[in-house]
């Protein structure tokens, strides 16, 4: 079966050294997991993706996991014409992060 490839952007990369070991090991499975299928996440609808993500990735689809203690993955599917579609990881949430990037009330 052919696999898609799965980038992690620098921010992911820097949220990602926070996570502990059960919730790094479950970010691993969800990226061979995405490598196979990339909409295995939850779909945001399009007016909920917030005005931030969309200004600095330049996103027109987001997708989210959920990891271990309530922390959030967020992701974008990239297609081109002729080349198989790429999975970016965007941010690794904690869920009170998460809360806020999306205008929700938080605790």
């Amino acid at each position: 079966m052919a696999r898609h490839r799965v980038l992690i952007s620098e921010e992911a990369t820097r949220e990602r050294r926070q996570l502990k070991p059960a919730q790094e090991k479950k970010l691993r499975w969800w990226g061979d997991r995405l490598a196979v299928d990339p909409t295995a996440g939850g779909h945001v609808r399009r007016n909920l993706i917030p005005r931030d993500l969309k200004r600095r990735f330049g996103i027109e689809n987001l997708w989210r996991v959920e990891l271990p203690d309530g922390w959030r993955m967020l992701y974008t599917i990239v297609a081109k014409p002729a080349v198989r579609p790429e999975v970016r990881i965007l941010r690794i949430l904690s869920h009170k992060a998460y809360d806020r990037l999306f205008g929700y009330a938080t605790s």
